[in-house]
């Protein structure tokens, strides 16, 4: 029986991980700031920034993706992702609204998958 071929997985999608958890990774360092100060922080935190910014250009300009589409997927996963690290990682709470806004913001994901 022979298998039904795999679809490839768009180039861009590598990318578009790489520019989130990049900021996702800034975002940890600038709590990390806020809670215990330290200019090397908020130096690191800049540099995964730069990063970021530097992968979305490549992606943007080689893979073919739109802005529109690319940068919706973008603040809904880093806002998706900096919620998940806010409740789970530092314990901060969510309002009944906040949470609806998060079930939305996956509901957008799955739509545009």
């Amino acid at each position: 029986m022979a298998l039904a071929p795999v679809a490839a997985i768009p180039v861009w999608v590598p990318f578009l991980a790489a520019v989130v958890t990049l900021d996702l990774i800034a975002d940890v360092i600038s709590k990390e700031f806020s809670l215990h100060g330290g200019s090397w922080r908020m130096a690191l935190a800049a540099s995964f920034v730069v990063a970021g910014n530097l992968t979305w250009q490549f992606m943007l300009r080689t893979s073919g993706v739109g802005l529109a589409r690319a940068g919706l997927l973008f603040a809904v996963g880093v806002a998706v992702g900096a919620t998940l690290i806010g409740v789970f990682g530092y314990g901060e709470g969510l309002t009944d609204r906040q949470k609806i806004g998060a079930v939305l913001g996956v509901l957008v994901l799955l739509l545009l998958g």
